[in-house]
């Protein structure tokens, strides 16, 4: 959320060097939004002084059905609450981002325990997905 204000002033920040020694570190860390936002033509110059730039990906679909085991396990659940299909609704769906798994899991459960479902199946999962995206 960094105005292009406060970028400008880094790069005037990092345009000075004394005896070739760096005076200041600074990380930015943020949203895929900042990487856009850094790419824009106004900030070339702070880019080209970027010395490391990372990017953290999703997590595996393996990952993530692990993540929905632990979390169900550690909410106390001994049982299936979703199916195959619908863990891999959620997983489609969530594009490795263990929030979005979060979110709409619990939507999925909101909306499974008001039609008495035992069992989250997929057609759920699209449902919750669904109502995620409106809002």
């Amino acid at each position: 959320m960094l105005s292009h204000k406060v970028l400008s002033d880094l790069q005037i920040m990092f345009n000075f060097e004394m005896d070739s020694r760096d005076l200041a570190v600074i990380l930015l860390v943020g949203q895929p939004r900042l990487n856009t936002t850094l790419n824009q033509s106004t900030h070339e110059s702070l880019r080209q002084r970027i010395v490391m730039n990372y990017h953290m990906g999703g997590i595996t679909k393996e990952e993530g059905r692990r993540y929905i085991t632990r979390k169900l396990e550690g909410a106390g659940s001994r049982q299936t609450v979703f199916d195959s299909n619908a863990v891999e609704a959620v997983l489609n769906a969530a594009n490795g981002t263990p929030r979005m798994i979060n979110k709409i899991c619990s939507r999925s459960l909101m909306i499974g325990a008001s039609q008495n479902q035992d069992i989250i199946d997929a057609d759920t999962v699209r449902k919750a997905v669904e109502d995620n995206q409106l809002g």
